[in-house]
């Protein structure tokens, strides 16, 4: 038994290091090596809400409007938001992602699609249908 859970720990250590691999390739393509995980956070939440004020922000981050303030001041400063006055009311300011925000938020799931491409195509549609049975067991 303990060698097969040395060969099941050998493989899934492989895995994690093609994730960390094509994360680390991602990263550098999105020019995003100073973002941290909590930030890259921050902008998916950005980019998932599209258009978000500085206050829909803070109550959905469970932040103060002066940190949200602070952080996106931050992320202006790389480069990776605007914010613009709304028309309606000019006392609100709603934030939205540059190019490069963008990348960087959705930079995570295009590195979890290389993985599973990776699987995808080296598997025959049995093992695959195998491994998905197999992975929704365990999960």
């Amino acid at each position: 038994m303990t060698c097969k859970k040395n060969e099941l720990y050998e493989a899934y250590h492989k895995l994690l290091k093609l994730d960390a691999a094509l994360h680390e390739h991602e990263t550098c393509q999105c020019q995003a090596e100073d973002v941290t995980s909590k930030q890259k956070y921050y902008l998916k939440i950005i980019d998932k809400n599209y258009r978000v004020t500085f206050s829909q922000l803070a109550q959905e981050t469970q932040n103060s409007k002066p940190t949200i303030t602070e952080l996106i001041s931050k992320f202006i400063s790389m480069g990776c938001v605007y914010r613009e006055r709304s028309p309606e009311d000019g006392r609100v300011y709603y934030i939205y992602l540059t190019q490069k925000g963008k990348l960087i938020a959705r930079s995570e799931e295009r590195t979890q699609i290389q993985v599973i491409e990776r699987i995808k195509n080296s598997l025959n549609d049995d093992e695959l249908d195998q491994l998905i049975t197999l992975l929704n067991k365990i999960l």
